[in-house]
């Protein structure tokens, strides 16, 4: 089956700061009710591009913040392990986040508060996407783009489908599900790029699509 060819993207952050902040969970809360989205999509997914050789011991900023900084291990461990993979979008996302806040606020109360230099400042990116100059016709040549493209490209097209309601699977999947292989796309949809990092990433999906495509 012909497919349009799969331009592999690359992206940029530009970061901005923005008036939420928050020295306290209840803030937080209030913050993470009202920041943009695309301030949502930052927090949740810049670790991964920051450092794409490891994965790091909280995937989100906010989790991080929530451990590091108030010490609360146990909020830190629920926002780590936000279900990112089956939110259908960061509307979905932010629901999650206010509901484990909301949910440990009301039964613990919001006791801690730090100083003003250590509050979570919300910062939102201006996502500048260009063209890796790679183009992909056959799943053959995917795989090869695939190993060496730089990691950033990976990123995008694993986690820039998230910014767009209602879309689950990751541009790869679309793209072998518009090529006819049915089982690939399906496992590429139900594959979690939240558990690794991105070059760890990259390794699995060569693997997964060199045995699907075979």
């Amino acid at each position: 089956m012909l497919a349009t060819p799969f331009e592999f993207w690359k992206a940029a952050f530009l970061i901005e700061v923005t008036p939420f902040r928050a020295i306290s969970l209840g803030q937080l809360l209030t913050s993470v009710t009202l920041a943009p989205e695309a301030s949502l999509f930052y927090h949740l997914h810049q670790r991964f591009f920051r450092d794409p050789d490891r994965l790091p011991e909280y995937p989100n900023d906010f989790a991080a913040w929530a451990d590091t900084i108030l010490g609360n291990a146990v909020v830190a461990e629920r926002l780590a392990n936000l279900n990112l993979l089956r939110s259908i979008d960061l509307a979905m996302v932010r629901r999650e986040i206010s509901v484990i806040l909301a949910q440990h606020l009301e039964q613990q109360g919001d006791n801690r508060c730090v100083s003003p230099e250590h509050a979570f400042i919300f910062c939102q990116p201006r996502l500048v996407v260009f063209s890796s100059g790679r183009r992909a016709r056959t799943p053959a040549e995917f795989v090869d783009i695939l190993r060496d493209v730089d990691s950033d490209a990976i990123g995008y097209h694993l986690f820039a489908p998230k910014t767009a309601p209602g879309r689950v699977a990751n541009d790869f999947a679309v793209w072998f599900r518009q090529l006819g292989y049915e089982a690939l796309a399906q496992q590429l949809d139900a594959f979690d790029p939240y558990l690794n990092s991105l070059e760890d990433n990259r390794a699995y999906l060569i693997e997964l699509i060199e045995a699907g495509i075979q």
